[in-house]
C-alpha cells in the first residue's frame, strides 16, 4: 500500500519529581562483564547526547539531570563488534523517556527484555499503552490484509482506496483515543506524550491549542511542555484561516512593498528564487492563472530567497520567465525575513491570502492553482 498504515505507539513515561534535581539509572543484566558496554543516548533540543558505562558483574549505572522528561534509549553492547559497511550491528535497547529520578533496570541477559521500575508514570503508561493496542491491532490486521492479497488485487486502485478508506477510520480512533486522555488527564505528563503524537502534517493548530490550553500551566512550562506550544504556535501562524503576517521587502528598485498594501485584494505570495529549479518550472502557471484573473483584481507578490551576489541573476529570471507582478527580497537567501515569518522550509511555496488578510490556502501549484483561483472568481461572479 502506498500510504503507511502502522504508527508509533507511546513509550514508557516518566515525570520530573519536584524534591529531585537529576537522574540516577542503576542497572543490573545478569553477570555480564568487559567487553560489554552500557550506553544511554538522549535527545535535548535536536541534538544527541551519548553517555556511556561499563559493565562490572552486571552492574552499570548513569547519573545526569534533564530539564524536563524527554526521549532516550538505553541500549547495551555484548562484544567489540564495530559498525562495518554491509554489516549490522545487533541492537539491545530500551526506550524511555528520562526524568530526573531514580530508576532501576533489571535483566537477565538482555536490556530489551528487562523490568523497569522507579518511573512515577510506568503503571499510567501501561494502562494508556493497553488503551492504545486494541485500537493499533486493528491497522495492523489492515496492513496484514493488504499483505495477503494477489498481486493483481494489490493493483486495484478500487480496493486500495477502499483499504485507505477503513485506515482512516482507524486513525481517527486512535486520535479520539489520545484526545480523549488529555482532556481526562490535564495533569499529566503522559497527556502531553500523547497530545505531541497527534500533531502530524497538517493538523488543527487552532483546535490544538485549544486542547493545550486544557493541561496544567505547570505541565506546559516544563521543557517539553514549551516544546509542544512552540510546534502549535508555530504551525498556527501560517495555519488556513489564520491572518496572515504582514511584512515589508524592498523590491528590485529599492522600494519598500508591504503585503498590506494588497489589502482588499486576492493575492498569492510566492517565495522563489532564480536558481531553484522547481520554481522556474511552477513560473509559467503563475503567469497563466495571473494574465487570465488580474483583470478581476487578482495579484501576485513574488517574494524571493536569492542573495545579493545573485540580484542580478534574480532580475534576469523575472524578465526571462515574463512575472510582469511586484518581485521582492531582502537578498539574504534562506535567511529572507519574511520567509523565516512563514516557516518557509522548501520552496516553491505559496500562500494565499483574502481580501480581509486571512490565509485561505496554501501549497497551490499547477491545476490546483487554477482550480481554486476560478471557484474565487466564479463564486464571486455570481
Amino acid at each position: 500500500m502506498k500510504r503507511t498504515l502502522l504508527a508509533a505507539t507511546l513509550v514508557l513515561s516518566a515525570f520530573v519529581t519536584a524534591a529531585q534535581t537529576g537522574y540516577v539509572i542503576k542497572g543490573q543484566i545478569g553477570k555480564l562483564g568487559k567487553p560489554a558496554k552500557a550506553f544511554l543516548l538522549i535527545k535535548l533540543e535536536g541534538k544527541e547526547k551519548l553517555d556511556s558505562a561499563e559493565l562490572i558483574n552486571g552492574v552499570f549505572s548513569f547519573k545526569g539531570s534533564v530539564p524536563s522528561p524527554m526521549e532516550a534509549t538505553l541500549r547495551l553492547k555484548h562484544d567489540n563488534s564495530i559498525d562495518t559497511p554491509g554489516r549490522r550491528i545487533k541492537i539491545d535497547g530500551m526506550p524511555i523517556i528520562l526524568g530526573n529520578e531514580n530508576i532501576t533496570i533489571t535483566g537477565k541477559d538482555s536490556i530489551k527484555t528487562a523490568t523497569i521500575k522507579g518511573s512515577t508514570l510506568t503503571d499510567e503508561s501501561r494502562s494508556v499503552d493497553a488503551l492504545l493496542r486494541p485500537i493499533y491491532a486493528k491497522l495492523q490486521a489492515l496492513n496484514q490484509e493488504y499483505t495477503d492479497q494477489p498481486e493483481a488485487k494489490k493493483q486495484d486502485r478500487t480496493y486500495v482506496l477502499e483499504l485507505e478508506n477503513r485506515a482512516k477510520v482507524i486513525e481517527k480512533e486512535i486520535f479520539d483515543a489520545k484526545i480523549g486522555y488529555v482532556k481526562k488527564n490535564p495533569d499529566s505528563f503522559m497527556s502531553l506524550m500523547a497530545l505531541n503524537s497527534t500533531l502530524a502534517p497538517g493538523f488543527d493548530a487552532v483546535e490544538m491549542e485549544k486542547i493545550y490550553l486544557t493541561i496544567t500551566p505547570k505541565l506546559r512550562d516544563s521543557y517539553f511542555g514549551k516544546e509542544v506550544g512552540l510546534r502549535i504556535a508555530t504551525f498556527k501562524k501560517t495555519q488556513e484561516g489564520v491572518e496572515a503576517q504582514d511584512f515589508a521587502q524592498p523590491d528590485v528598485d529599492g522600494k519598500m512593498v508591504k503585503l498590506s498594501d494588497y489589502r482588499g485584494k486576492y493575492v498569492l505570495v510566492d517565495f522563489w528564487a532564480s536558481w531553484c529549479a522547481p520554481c522556474r518550472r511552477e513560473n509559467p502557471n503563475l503567469v497563466k492563472v495571473y494574465e487570465q484573473y488580474k483583470s478581476k483584481g487578482f495579484e501576485i507578490l513574488g517574494v524571493s530567497l536569492d542573495k545579493a551576489a545573485d540580484k542580478a541573476k534574480w532580475i534576469k529570471a523575472i524578465a526571462d520567465d515574463k512575472l510582469t507582478w511586484k518581485q521582492v527580497g531582502d537578498l539574504k537567501g534562506w535567511e529572507n525575513a519574511a520567509a523565516a515569518q512563514y516557516e518557509v522550509k522548501a520552496i516553491p511555496m505559496n500562500f494565499l491570502i483574502d481580501p480581509s488578510g486571512k490565509i485561505v490556502a496554501k501549497e497551490l501549484r499547477g491545476p490546483a492553482l487554477e482550480a481554486k483561483i476560478k471557484e474565487i472568481y466564479e463564486n464571486k461572479s455570481k
